[in-house]
């Protein structure tokens, strides 16, 4: 009996033995699972850009402001991008002058330029821009530098909608400051001295619909070939920044300078809108902070460099002739208010030059 009784006990212990061995063994995959940390994947790395930039002024980075700006943007651009943006720079209107790079752009057979007034993309893509070109605006450049900031709505809602419609992104707004006009001829300080005077403007209509106003015979000649043209006397003036006065050294063609401003140049660095939404968004944001950096490159130069600019004109024998408030009013009582006319039968969106009119005006309480 009692060897009956050990054997059973025996087979009981055998027993739970096994079924403790059972559930261990099922439950060990449960306990794998939980505690195993899957490795995450690694990032995908940028996939790698090139593409050109152009612009139709000095190679030389001191040179120019835009030369400054085109520079910075190369280095910034590529840096924020971890690499995977390179930019090729194109100076001195290696791939055609403004208005050529412009076509290029639009096309997208060029990625990027710059060196486009304000006024040639209005006239030729976008008639809503221009309200920049009314004239007497603005009273020093400062207003329009802040008028255009990237970071403000008015610029946001104005970007985006230009690209939309045209299918060029203008990344910033440059300030180049404000336009004098140079002659061969007289001093000029009064409306009336413009009369008969052949003046070479940009191809902008509202450009060429002030000179007439105002008496002169406005002729669009490119800047590649101005300087030739006030040499043999096809132009007998021009206007332009008191800095881009001193790149094409105007006393040697030109004896008198009237510092009118008659309106701002703000020139567009423009990109294809087609390449730029295929970029990445890490690509676009380092493309945007490097188009900024570029713009205060540009704007701190030209700030820097235009007093000095002036007196260079001075030093080598132009005569200048600063207008005072008075005189400028006699300007933009001649022709402001018609061209302001002329400019809301070209735009889509005429309001905008009230509203333009308002945010100057408030800027300067």
């Amino acid at each position: 009996m009692k060897k009956v009784v050990s054997i059973l006990m025996i087979l009981a212990l055998t027993a739970a033995a096994l079924v403790g061995c059972s559930a261990k063994t099922s439950s060990a995959p449960t306990t794998t699972t939980t505690t195993t940390t899957a490795t995450e994947a690694p990032a995908p790395a940028e996939t790698k850009v090139k593409f050109k930039l152009g612009w139709a002024e000095t190679a030389e980075r001191t040179g120019h402001p835009l030369s400054q700006a085109a520079y910075t943007f190369k280095e910034e651009v590529e840096k924020l991008s971890n690499g995977s943006i390179e930019v090729d720079l194109y100076p001195a209107a290696q791939l055609g002058d403004a208005s050529s790079m412009l076509t290029q752009v639009e096309a997208g057979t060029l990625e990027s330029c710059m060196s486009i007034s304000n006024g040639q993309f209005a006239t030729s893509y976008y008639p809503d821009l221009g309200f920049l070109d009314i004239p007497y605006l603005f009273e020093n450049a400062e207003e329009a530098y802040k008028l255009l900031q990237p970071e403000g709505d008015f610029f946001k809602g104005l970007q985006s909608d230009i690209a939309t419609k045209t299918g060029i992104r203008p990344l910033v707004f440059f300030n180049e400051g404000l336009r004098h006009i140079t002659n061969s001829k007289l001093e000029i300080t009064k409306p009336e001295d413009l009369k008969g005077i052949k003046i070479r403007t940009m191809n902008v209509a509202a450009h060429m619909k002030m000179f007439e106003i105002l008496g002169a015979q406005p002729t669009n000649i490119s800047w590649n070939e101005l300087y030739t043209a006030l040499q043999t006397g096809v132009a007998d003036a021009q206007e332009n920044p008191v800095i881009n006065a001193v790149y094409i050294s105007a006393w040697e063609v030109q004896k008198y300078m009237t510092l009118d401003g008659h309106v701002c140049l703000c020139g567009l660095f423009c990109m294809n809108e087609k390449f730029y939404q295929s970029l990445s968004d890490v690509q676009k944001d380092a493309v945007n902070k490097a188009a900024k950096a570029a713009l205060e490159a540009e704007y701190g130069m030209f700030k820097e460099n235009e007093s000095k600019a002036l007196q260079t004109l001075k030093d080598n024998g132009l005569q200048v002739t600063e207008l005072t408030s008075e005189q400028k009013k006699a300007f933009a009582d001649a022709c402001q208010a018609e061209v302001i006319e002329f400019l809301k039968s070209q735009m889509n969106t005429p309001d905008l030059i009230d509203t333009v009119l308002k945010i100057v005006e408030e800027g300067r309480k």
